[in-house]
């Protein structure tokens, strides 16, 4: 059986054997994660409190913003995964919050499209996600926020 110290050792010994770039780019990573979890978890707090789920929140949103849009677009814009986007498509087609129509210009592909009652819902839950938003950024001024932004954008624009 293995020494879980000596995993624990070899795992420490790995990590200081790292380059400082790697180190950071993997702290970096951690901290990103970490504040992902943090911003959907107090969403989703905000959003559980109205009796309302975390997961419709950034699709209506998205074809709020974009317009009517193909799924793949939609799981792309979201994070989310294409088939667990699927069954929530299904959901949210049921409530009447969104409708799929066939793309005039590809008759062959499905466009998926926020109703007027998504748009609805959209309003009514928008400031209570970007107040809770605003409380997890609290520890930042206007310019720290700012910088923060230009920075996620330009890690962006080189991944894409």
């Amino acid at each position: 059986m293995t020494d879980p110290s000596r995993i624990v050792q070899t795992a420490q010994s790995v990590q200081t054997q790292q380059p400082p770039s790697v180190l950071l780019a993997e702290e970096l990573h951690r901290l990103v994660v970490r504040t992902k979890k943090v911003l959907w978890r107090t969403a989703s707090r905000t959003l559980e409190s109205r009796g309302e789920s975390v997961f419709t929140w950034p699709i209506l949103n998205c074809l709020v913003r974009n317009g009517p849009s193909a799924q793949k677009d939609i799981a792309e814009s979201t994070g989310q995964h294409p088939a667990g986007l699927s069954r929530l498509i299904e959901e949210l087609e049921q409530k009447k919050l969104i409708r799929r129509k066939v793309d005039r210009n590809d008759r062959r592909r499905q466009l998926v499209e926020v109703t007027p009652k998504g748009r609805t819902w959209v309003e009514e839950h928008t400031p209570a996600v970007y107040a809770a938003v605003d409380q997890v950024m609290s520890g930042l001024d206007d310019e720290e926020r700012r910088t923060l932004r230009a920075l996620l954008l330009k890690l962006l624009a080189g991944a894409e």
